[in-house]
């Protein structure tokens, strides 16, 4: 990755990391994960005579009328779940403008994430993407394996492959057997995701976590000023000085933000918003007691 410099440099981004998010995810969030994703589902277990206050919807009639009674079925909650994150390092997520870039806050997001799956014992995965390929690292338990990813996001350096947010999607739906949790974090600038975006959501649940920085909506007056775009690589040489720039600016940003909005909510998605300002912990734990409020 392209800030990662040096051997000590990495060393000290993984060790901030990793014991930083730990620890916060642990006192702060464990208990808003475990309310919000309470398992996978149902399965059935017994079926017990029928008593006062249960619920008619689980009367099992075969075996009423087989033991000329009313019985009901009883289910045990499946505890264990499935965690995929989807990581987006690709070259517009590698803009900062407030001493991190959207991709190092989206490499703290995903911490967050993994290490809040870590202290409910589930298993998580880790699917990278930019430009040039994917990488896939499968879903297993245990504090090594969170460090493991944090590592591979870190140094990531994929063989070239088809790649982008659409596929990357794709791929990581076709590789979880289980509907699982899938945890999507990008600024979404990438090419037309949406249909891959609704297919991955009717095989799992998916949460997307928005990455954007501050001076993606308010650019301040620099005069004459030459812009890179963040896709191409291109340049533009542009007035920042006019009157109505600024405003245009920031109208074409919310209005990408507003068109995610609606993307999310027709698809009935839970999503994040985080800015490279934030601490990633805290608008994560909000999304999931807002989860857990309509589990």
């Amino acid at each position: 990755m392209g800030w990662i410099v040096t051997l000590t440099d990495f060393l000290k981004k993984l060790k901030k990391i990793e014991f930083g998010t730990r620890m916060k995810t642990r006192e702060a969030i464990s208990g808003t994960y475990h309310s919000a994703f309470k398992g996978r589902g149902m399965t059935f277990s017994e079926c017990k005579a029928y008593e006062e206050g249960d619920d008619v919807r689980y009367i099992d009639w075969h075996a009423s009328a087989r033991q000329q009674g009313v019985f009901v079925k009883q289910f045990i909650e499946e505890r264990e779940l499935s965690v995929c994150i989807v990581l987006d390092l690709s070259r517009p997520m590698r803009f900062g403008s407030v001493g991190m870039t959207k991709a190092e806050k989206a490499i703290e997001a995903m911490a967050v994430i993994a290490f809040s799956a870590l202290n409910n014992n589930d298993k998580v995965g880790l699917l990278l993407l930019n430009e040039v390929g994917i990488k896939y690292i499968p879903q297993l338990k245990g504090k090594a394996n969170v460090v493991r990813l944090l590592v591979e996001a870190l140094k990531f350096s994929p063989e070239p492959s088809p790649s982008g947010l659409s596929s990357a999607l794709l791929k990581a739906a076709t590789l979880m057997k289980r509907r699982s949790l899938m945890f999507v974090i990008s600024d979404f600038l990438s090419e037309d995701f949406s249909q891959s975006l609704r297919q991955a959501s009717h095989h799992h649940e998916v949460i997307p976590v928005v990455i954007s920085d501050p001076l993606e909506r308010d650019m301040p007056n620099l005069g004459l000023a030459v812009l890179e775009d963040a896709r191409s690589g291109g340049m533009v040489l542009t007035d920042t000085a006019k009157a109505d720039f600024a405003t245009r600016y920031r109208e074409r940003f919310d209005a990408r933000m507003q068109s995610l909005r609606d993307l999310f909510h027709h698809a009935g998605l839970t999503f994040v918003r985080l800015s490279t300002l934030d601490d990633a912990l805290h608008p994560i734990a909000r999304a999931f007691d807002r989860r857990a409020a309509h589990v």
